[in-house]
């Protein structure tokens, strides 16, 4: 067993009975919501190619990937990984992968799609804030969409403890600074879903804002936030085949007018460990 990994996701069980509470009605959700993809072990051939030929930045999974680097031989954390989809895609590009998430189902079933396709995956059920790791255990940490449940401040403290000199997080999160149209959201989730089929959420997670975004990064040697999702947050009501063209066309008005930014709806998020950095 790694030296990192000495301490088992029973940690969960330590914590506060206020905190285990929230931990608890969280992984209940996630258990419900993945229940049905449990059996959906197959790599998304699309979805992998933008991870292992990323050149679009228009597409923050693109960009992630970009930013994450060269992954081989590496030691990376996915955190919150989810039913793993992330973590088999970093696995098949040669990282050596420990993926944490609180949810049961999620880890059942990433250790599932790890046997069923021959890669060495430790998958552990463990909290994100903290995690039970040693100090400066990963060269690379992945979230999407972790921190905004997490809270970004404690969630990036314990980031900068894993992190070994040089190494780099990169984390996909939801954002929302304007408040007209996070009450419009927040309206169309309640009472519009006879006009889409809008993602249910938890009664203990709310988008980030960059307020709390750029104090919480502040803790790093080094940082960079790319907005993403203007009209696209629209996506439910546009064709699938539309899709792509409003990215490129969100990426370009984000770009050149970068103000756009406090009405975009999501972020990439990497920050820098101190140290000497790997080439890229």
């Amino acid at each position: 067993m790694n030296a990192h990994l000495s301490v088992t996701a029973e940690h969960l069980s330590e914590l506060p009975p206020n905190r285990d509470r929230v931990l608890r009605d969280e992984a209940d959700f996630a258990n419900a919501d993945y229940w049905r993809y449990r059996n959906d072990l197959a790599i998304n051939p699309d979805m992998f190619r933008r991870y292992r030929s990323p050149m679009d930045l228009w597409d923050w999974r693109q960009r992630s990937a970009l930013l994450l680097g060269d992954i081989a031989g590496k030691s990376l954390l996915d955190l919150g990984c989810g039913m793993g989809e992330e973590s088999i895609y970093f696995s098949t590009l040669g990282a050596r992968v420990t993926s944490i998430d609180i949810s049961e189902v999620g880890i059942a079933t990433l250790k599932r799609r790890a046997d069923c396709h021959g890669l060495d995956i430790t998958a552990l059920r463990m909290c994100a804030d903290p995690t039970a790791f040693a100090g400066a255990s990963f060269d690379q940490i992945h979230g999407l969409g972790i921190l905004h449940h997490v809270g970004i401040d404690r969630g990036l403290r314990e980031v900068a403890r894993l992190l070994r000199p040089g190494g780099i997080g990169v984390f996909l999160e939801p954002v929302g600074d304007c408040p007209s149209i996070e009450a419009a959201k927040r309206w169309l989730v309640k009472h519009g879903r006879f006009l889409a089929d809008f993602d249910r959420t938890t009664n203990h997670e709310r988008t980030l804002t960059w307020g709390e975004i750029e104090h919480a990064i502040g803790r790093f040697a080094e940082a960079a936030l790319y907005p993403y999702h203007l009209l696209y947050r629209l996506k439910r009501f546009a064709p699938e085949r539309a899709l792509d063209a409003v990215r490129r066309f969100d990426a370009r008005l984000l770009t050149r007018v970068p103000r756009l930014r406090r009405y975009a709806g999501a972020v990439v998020i990497a920050v820098y460990a101190d140290g000497p950095r790997a080439v890229r």
